[in-house]
Order: structure tokens, then sequence, then C-alpha cells
């Protein structure tokens, strides 16, 4: 018996579309549903497409592979591939090829990894949950993402991944709400970002025909401020730093051990140098004692700083020198005569690691750091100063916008600032100046000094109508012209 049945060849043998024989292909199945059409496609020299089309109707079946047909003889023409590309294919290759050319730094291929496992690769798929054909994404369709994207974890999928953590099953709580419920405008820039490189990759490498750029919908939310430290917590928070780190006071504790001591030490001088150096927490991560020039002197302050070179592996890829505060400079030199580590290359603040192995980064310090702020005493604060009055959750980035605010208050310049801060301008204005009316208090209710204008002055005198008007003038009754015109003498007639 053939294998293939109601052979049928079109457009001069270039279009053939076929059946399968069930009953020969597969033998030892008693039942068969209905066979569905093949098509064969010849697309020029040595150029063949043979695959399903996975409908057991013929018109129907003619109808998708003349299209086929069409798309893919368009494609030869253009040079582009001929291999059927879905979303997740294109995206793991590119993801591959980035890794291998060391296009980024961990974290951030920590990001692209998690991003396309979270929403890209679950967006870009059919109803029946395979991965889309790249062909088959139209700019509407991509466009709709936006939507889709924002509106997440407000669905039923969305709730249910917030109220469960697989990986913290074993502890006291099991719930992750750490994503935002509507993501941020420079949340969605960057997946704009990266969807965009995803798409232009696929167009390049002649996996998708169509071309469109995915921008995201203007965001309408005023641009607040971030939350820092007023100036009343900034001082209560560096306090009770000092109680922790000690184990006394509010935060004694004799069950703490020997390495919990240490982590408690290392979390206070972070604190610390943070707050007077406005470095990002991925830059504190890499830095090492190498990069650290102690005791630097600047001849218009009498105290020393130091100097913070930080690493090029880090967000902005680039190196730059910051210039921190004297108590910056302090703490560190405090901290390293009580680090176990304190070689060149060592890392300045490093994480739990195996005895006798080398120092690791620390993989996240907000975690002790949060738990810290929620157990400062705060009256009328149940969660300390882990909150700020709008009821925005603090965490270690806090301590930049607080020493943007501290230094804009000191009057260092916006360029300066943002040169150290290794920003924009335009990012210190939108979110860590934190300057308000308080700050501009005397320039905004100073006034122009008048010069009081000089009262009469009385002569002694008994004359009732005279009395009488410097009386009316006092009460407000008459003006000062009037009242000089009735103190002149008057003439006499010749």
């Amino acid at each position: 018996m053939a294998y293939f049945e109601n052979k049928v060849e079109l457009l001069g043998g270039d279009l053939i579309l076929y059946q399968r024989n069930l009953a020969t292909a597969v033998p030892n199945v008693k039942s068969h549903r209905k066979p569905k059409w093949y098509m064969k496609l010849r697309l020029g020299p040595r150029k063949f497409v043979n695959r399903s089309t996975g409908l057991t109707i013929y018109e129907d079946a003619y109808a998708f592979a003349r299209k086929e047909y069409d798309r893919l003889s368009n494609a030869v023409a253009l040079g582009h591939t001929l291999e059927d590309f879905t979303f997740e294919k294109h995206w793991e290759d590119w993801y591959q090829r980035n890794l291998n050319n060391r296009t980024w730094a961990a974290d951030r291929q920590r990001w692209h990894k998690n991003q396309a496992g979270r929403y890209y690769k679950a967006y870009f798929r059919y109803a029946d949950g395979t991965s889309m054909r790249l062909n088959d994404i139209t700019p509407i369709f991509a466009h709709a993402y936006w939507d889709w994207r924002i509106a997440y974890w407000s669905t039923q999928r969305g709730e249910k991944l917030s109220d469960y953590n697989p990986k913290r099953r074993r502890a006291k709580t099991v719930s992750t709400h750490n994503a935002a419920k509507v993501p941020s405008r420079k949340t969605l820039q960057m997946d704009q970002t990266a969807l965009n490189q995803i798409f232009h990759d696929a167009r390049e490498r002649g996996r998708i025909q169509q071309v469109f750029k995915l921008k995201p919908p203007a965001d309408s939310r005023p641009h607040n401020r971030r939350p820092h430290f007023e100036p009343d917590e900034h001082k209560s928070l560096t306090a009770y730093l000092r109680s922790y780190r000690d184990v006394i006071g509010h935060f004694k504790n004799d069950k703490v051990n020997a390495w919990h001591k240490m982590q408690r030490t290392q979390l206070y001088h972070f604190i610390i140098f943070m707050l007077n150096s406005g470095l990002r927490l991925g830059e504190a991560r890499e830095m090492r004692w190498r990069d650290i020039k102690f005791d630097e002197v600047d001849k218009e302050h009498a105290e020393p700083i130091c100097v913070v070179g930080v690493r090029k592996a880090t967000k902005t890829s680039q190196n730059r020198d910051v210039q921190t505060q004297p108590n910056a400079n302090k703490t560190l030199k405090e901290w390293k005569d009580k680090s176990p580590y304190t070689g060149d290359n060592d890392l300045v603040w490093f994480g739990q690691q195996k005895a006798g192995s080398a120092p690791k980064p620390f993989t996240d310090l907000n975690k002790s750091f949060q738990t810290f702020l929620s157990r400062v005493p705060v009256e009328g604060a149940k969660d300390g100063l882990l909150y700020n009055k709008e009821n925005e959750k603090r965490s270690i980035y806090s301590l930049r916008h607080t020493y943007a605010t501290i230094r804009r208050s000191h009057g260092v310049e916006y360029p300066d600032l943002a040169l150290n801060m290794g920003c924009r301008r335009e990012q210190l204005e939108k979110h860590y100046d934190h300057s308000t009316s308080n700050s501009r208090r005397s320039n905004i209710v100073k006034v122009n000094p008048k010069a009081k204008a000089a009262a009469p002055v009385a002569t002694d005198t008994n004359d009732p109508f005279l009395l009488e008007a410097m009386k009316r003038f006092q009460a407000g009754q008459i003006d000062k012209e009037t009242l000089l015109a009735l103190l002149k003498p008057n003439k006499t007639e010749s």
C-alpha cells in the first residue's frame, strides 16, 4: 500500500499537496484520525520545504500552502532564511550569542533571562501554549503587549504568582510582592529596548519579514521624588545602627553568633558608606580594596576623603572616580581593620561562603537592611522607618537618594553631582533631587526693604485746629500730604 495518497501537483510541480496513508505509516494503531494534508514546496535550486499544513480539508490546505509558497518565495528573493523560527527558538539563539560575545554583565544576563521567562515567552505564544512563529507576529499583536504587560500583576495569573513563591516553601511567609502592580515608565522602557533588539536581530538574520518598532504608551503619572530619609529620620537611622552593630540597647540579642555579629558590623559600615558616597548597589558590590584611595586631601577642606574607582562591569559599563564624603573615608578604614578579607584584590563587601573558600559578592543586603528599618522604633509607625510618609517602601537605593538630597542642600551644582553619581542632570532633577520649598525658604519669603515714610514731626502747639489734624492723621483719617498742607504757616497778605 502506498505511503503517499491523494498527491496533487500544482504550479508546475513547485507546489505539491499530499496525504499520508496512516495505516502504512502507523500500522500498530487500530483507529486513526482524519489524515492531514502535507505540502512540498520547491523554491529554487536545492531549496525545498516539506511540512504539514495542519489541515484536513483540501481547500483550506491549498489556501494555506499557496500563501506559504508566496511568502517563502518572497523570502528567498530577499535573501531571508527558509527555516521557520518561533519566538522562543529565536530568543534562545539570540540570548546564547550575547552570552558567547560577553555583551552583558552577570546581573544583566539574569535580567534578560528572567524577563523572557516571565513575560516575553508567555505573551508571544498561541492559544494552545506553543511559541508563535516569528512571521505570525503582526505589528498590532506586538504593540498589544503593553496593555498585557501593564495589567499582568492584576490578572488571575499574576495574583497567583504574587501569593506563592516556591523558593520560600519553608519560610514563615511564602508570598512574593516585590513586583509593582503597575510597572514604572523605566521598567517598560527596558522592555522596549530588549524586545526591539530581539526583533531587530530576527530581521537582520532574515527570520522575520515584517518590520516594526515597539514603544510603550506615554505615562501620565507625575515623577515623584523617590523614597529617601528626612534629616530627623537620617539621625535616627545612624543612631540605631550603632545599637544594631554592637548588639546592645534596642537590638540586644544574646543568641547572635560570631558570623552574625560580623554581618551586623558589615551592614553598619556599608550603610554609612552608601550615605556618604551615593554609589549604586551594583557598583558597591564590585568594590575591591585596591579600588580605594584613602586620605585624599583637598586644599579647600580640612578633613580627608577617599576616592573610589568604579569598575567597568557595572550598570553604566564605564569607569569613573567617585569623590566621597569624609565619613566614608573614616568608616572604610574602620571596616578594613575588622574585615577578615583585606587583600588588595579582596571584595570590600562580601556574602556568606564556605569555610576556606574565596569571598563572593553579597547577594542581597537589602533584606537585612529592610528588616533593620522595620525594627527601628518610630512613634505611630508599626514598621519603623521601612515606609516613608507616602507609604513607599524604602530600600538600600534610598541611601543614594538621601545622598543626592544632602549634597543638593549643601549647594552642590547639578553638573558636579551628576558627574560624581554617574547619571544625567535630567535624572537628578526628575528622581534624585529632593529639594523642597523649605530649602529655598530665604529666597521665597524675602521682601524688598522699603524706607519707612517719615511721620510729620509735631511741633509744640496749643492750636486746637492743628491738634485735631494730628489726631486724625494718626488715626488714618487723613493722609500725609493733607496734614503737611495744614501744618504750613499761613501767608499774610501784603
